[in-house]
């Protein structure tokens, strides 16, 4: 039943993200939405990945690995861009 939830959570976070994205014009708005997805709806859907009854060690292994390696790059990668637009912006 958690699996299901945390599933469906970070489905809809993602889904609701994606619909904003399309009706942002901003710039540094649209990476508002884009982080929304890499860190808090790709956890939840790792998470609820791992609590699978089918998933077996190896399988959870791999998916938290995965998981933690978009909840730690993520935010790394919006700021990047962020700065990258701003730079572009002020040439």
């Amino acid at each position: 039943m958690a699996s299901t939830v945390l599933i469906w959570a970070g489905t809809a976070l993602t889904t609701f993200a994606t619909l904003r994205l399309l009706l942002i014009r901003g710039r540094f708005l649209r990476l508002h939405f884009v982080s929304i997805g890499s860190v808090i709806a790709a956890p939840l859907v790792t998470a609820g990945l791992a609590l699978a009854p089918w998933s077996s060690w190896h399988d959870v292994a791999k998916i938290v690995f995965i998981g933690l390696l978009l909840l730690v790059t993520g935010p790394a990668t919006v700021i990047t861009t962020a700065r990258a637009g701003r730079r572009v912006s002020h040439e």
